[in-house]
């Protein structure tokens, strides 16, 4: 496939039949725009060394797995090719809190898909906008904003402890800290990844340590 006359083509990764057919129709109103639809990583990659892309947009379903998956895809394009578009539609503000606290790279943009369909609609277009470009100092607007600063080495190191099997008490000990100094860290990282329980800051940990992003 080509790139058609002056229209720009955007990648989209999105599992949900129903919230693709609302980008059809959002799109379908952006005469700039072609997107072109995937499920896998390895059709984009394969494609994209042919069919030249304005941006990529990944819709998350919720899941640890997905993150992981649109993390490292994120990761490759920052690496193969920096100026591509990377957006993320997200299940909520703290998806978006955690998305941002985990990703390695500029992201340009995330785009809550609980907000109402008109803003949802207004914030996707003016990221995809060419007028709305932004440097790498300021790109990630959401982040800057809302998202408090990024985990410390210490709340890093509580969270490997904790994914080894480690008890507060343990870590405690381990790191010759007194257990309301290692609860605080955990709440604190709690709090920045926008998770409200053990599971979900596991998740998290896990995310991390997978994309060999733990110190």
């Amino acid at each position: 496939m080509e790139q058609f006359g002056n229209q720009l083509n955007i990648a989209v990764f999105e599992t949900c039949a129903l919230i693709a057919a609302g980008m059809k129709a959002l799109f379908a109103k952006q005469s700039q725009y072609r997107i072109i639809f995937f499920k896998h990583r390895d059709e984009f990659m394969q494609m994209q060394t042919h069919v030249p892309f304005h941006g990529v947009i990944f819709s998350l379903s919720g899941s640890r797995e997905h993150r992981r998956e649109c993390l490292q895809l994120f990761s490759e394009i920052a690496s193969l090719q920096p100026n591509l578009k990377r957006i993320v539609m997200v299940n909520g503000t703290d998806e978006a809190k955690l998305i941002t606290q985990l990703s390695q790279t500029i992201i340009n943009g995330v785009v809550n898909k609980d907000s109402p369909v008109t803003r949802f609609y207004d914030e996707l277009s003016a990221l995809l906008n060419d007028a709305s470009r932004t440097s790498d100092a300021n790109a990630n607007h959401w982040y800057i904003s809302n998202s408090p600063r990024l985990l410390s080495p210490t709340e890093r190191i509580i969270l490997r402890y904790l994914t080894d099997g480690y008890s507060v008490s343990q870590i405690a000990s381990c790191l010759e800290r007194n257990i309301k100094t290692i609860r605080a860290h955990k709440f604190n990282a709690m709090l920045k990844l926008g998770v409200n329980n053990d599971a979900g800051l596991l998740d998290a940990a896990d995310i991390l340590r997978y994309r060999n992003n733990f110190l």
